[in-house]
């Protein structure tokens, strides 16, 4: 009886340590800056929810993910269920760059994604 007590305590101690990101599936937002139709590697993309974005708390400090641009001015955003919204089908998220050190918002763009979709968008300085 100590032994199954024991197994069942150790299972459901294990299982309070797992990532529930398997339970809903993720979502890819591919996010490319470009200037002068150049890519820009090397720079901070912002992502905010909605609820940020719509009471205008847009600053670097407050966003949810940030992600550095690689050499093809590409910023992956990976999402798992804290990024989306749980209760309805599609979120709508919002990305963008700022004046380095600053507040100063440079661009922005929104993308409204489903669970297990990946999508593109452009920031255009």
């Amino acid at each position: 009886m100590k032994k199954i007590l024991l197994i069942l305590l150790t299972v459901v101690f294990g299982l309070s340590f797992t990532s529930c990101e398997g339970i809903g599936g993720k979502a890819t937002v591919e996010v490319q800056v470009i200037k002068s139709n150049m890519p820009q590697s090397g720079m901070s993309v912002y992502m905010f929810d909605e609820t940020k974005w719509t009471m205008d708390i847009r600053e670097p400090l407050f966003a949810n993910k940030t992600v550095i641009t690689d050499a093809s001015g590409i910023a992956t955003f990976e999402l798992g269920d804290m990024d989306l919204e749980i209760n309805d089908s599609q979120t709508t998220l919002y990305f963008a760059t700022f004046k380095d050190g600053t507040e100063i918002m440079t661009g922005q763009t929104a993308v409204t994604i489903k669970k297990g979709e990946t999508k593109q968008a452009t920031i255009r300085l």
